[in-house]
């Protein structure tokens, strides 16, 4: 009978090691459960916050922030290169004004998790290398026709945004925005029509 109890003793002593260790199994496997769970969470979270993002919306973005580095980097180019006191004042203006745009486009985007271009495209970049060696007259009149191309395509590019874009944030920046690029384009017409009359004037005279 003593043999019996220390068997007995020893089964029930086996059995308290066995719930205690299957115990501590289904914690660990709740605890990676719980973990596995976390992270499909925030798998999902990240597929919604991309899913989120309109195409055309991160189109705009993209092109918009590329327009305003284009003329930001051009208007440097004018204080330093440019004869024309007018063009040299233009290009602060570009400076200025298409600075704060792309700050505020920025910011916007960045809180979107929207992705924002670092720098130029290589053919945007060649056209700023090629003006970087021009100076005098020569710079005012080639820089005055890019500034006019570019703003018509940022003016059509602004007015078809308010239209497509989803986003209702990046819509009223274009709505704010807009009026500022249809002066720049305004200005830009008219300098680059008196440069072109002058500059026709002094070869006539030739």
């Amino acid at each position: 009978m003593q043999s019996d109890k220390n068997i007995m003793k020893k089964y029930n002593h086996y059995l308290i090691i066995a719930a205690a260790m299957f115990a501590i199994s289904c914690g660990q496997s709740d605890a990676k459960k719980e973990e596995a769970q976390k992270g499909a969470l925030a798998d999902t979270v990240n597929t919604t916050d991309i899913a989120q993002i309109d195409v055309k919306d991160a189109a705009f973005v993209n092109t918009a922030t590329q327009g305003g580095m284009l003329e930001v980097q051009l208007g440097q180019l004018a204080q330093r290169n440019a004869l024309n006191q007018d063009v040299k004042e233009f290009g602060e203006m570009m400076v200025k004004d298409h600075q704060k745009a792309d700050g505020e486009l920025k910011s916007i985007a960045t809180g979107k998790k929207m992705g924002v271009p670092p720098s130029l495209g290589k053919e945007m970049q060649d056209r700023v290398d090629s003006m970087a060696l021009k100076t005098s007259a020569a710079f005012d009149l080639k820089f005055m026709d890019i500034m006019v191309a570019a703003h018509k395509k940022d003016v059509a590019d602004f007015e078809k945004a308010s239209a497509d874009l989803k986003d209702p944030d990046l819509k009223a920046f274009v709505v704010k925005t807009l009026p500022t690029l249809k002066m720049h384009l305004t200005h830009a017409e008219d300098l680059n029509n008196a440069l072109n009359k002058k500059n026709n004037a002094n070869n006539n005279k030739m």
